[in-house]
């Protein structure tokens, strides 16, 4: 039975197969939240261009939503570049953090139809939780040494903070929005300089 289960622990291209169709569908199923505004026929185009200008809301969740799920998915491929085997654990986590990234699109359509201090909490809540899970992975990979040999430990490090650093935003976010969903709305602006600078972080930790 070991030699079984150590090629099973070595194979990953079927669990990272099953990340990428999901991660996939979710982004594809982001577009088909935005709804196309029903109007009678004859109606002055004027009128048209004002029922599609006040959908803006939707176009700022599904813009949002596929931001984070690609930035999540080049965090998730990350992780599994310097995984040289996984177990039990990974396979679970892995499971939870796809469970969560297929709930994004109703995240998104909450936030879309109530943008307000419920919509706001709703996605932000669902997009950190999503952030944790995939920290978790890479937290149980590092505990369990599935990493590669050789990894810098300064490297493992940002990398952490990489992980913990957009679902940390969306978390401070929904404290933010019991007093203001505006203010919290554009606290997710941080998302852009925060992980830039990790990132420049971690390229020159792996060039040095």
């Amino acid at each position: 039975m070991a030699i079984p289960f150590q090629r099973e622990s070595e194979e990953t291209d079927r669990l990272l197969a099953l990340s990428d169709g999901v991660i996939a569908i979710a982004i594809t199923l982001l577009v088909l939240e935005i709804t196309v505004p029903e109007v009678p026929a004859g109606t002055p185009p004027s009128v048209v261009a004002d029922l599609v200008f006040e959908q803006s809301q939707e176009y700022v969740g599904y813009v949002l939503s596929f931001l984070v799920i690609g930035l999540y998915w080049t965090l998730h491929r990350r992780i599994f570049i310097h995984i040289e085997a996984h177990d039990r654990g990974i396979v679970w986590l892995n499971l939870l953090f796809l469970l969560l990234v297929a709930f994004v699109p109703y995240g998104t359509s909450v936030f879309s139809a109530y943008p307000n201090r419920l919509g706001v909490s709703v996605i932000a809540a669902v997009l950190a939780l999503t952030g944790f899970s995939l920290a978790a992975l890479w937290i149980h990979a590092l505990r369990k040494q599935l990493l590669e040999a050789g990894l810098a430990s300064r490297t493992v490090g940002i990398q952490a903070a990489r992980f913990l650093a957009s679902p940390l935003v969306f978390a401070g976010s929904i404290a933010v929005a019991s007093v203001d969903p505006r203010w919290a709305m554009l606290s997710w602006v941080l998302l852009i300089p925060i992980n830039g600078a990790l990132n420049s972080r971690l390229v020159k930790s792996v060039a040095e």
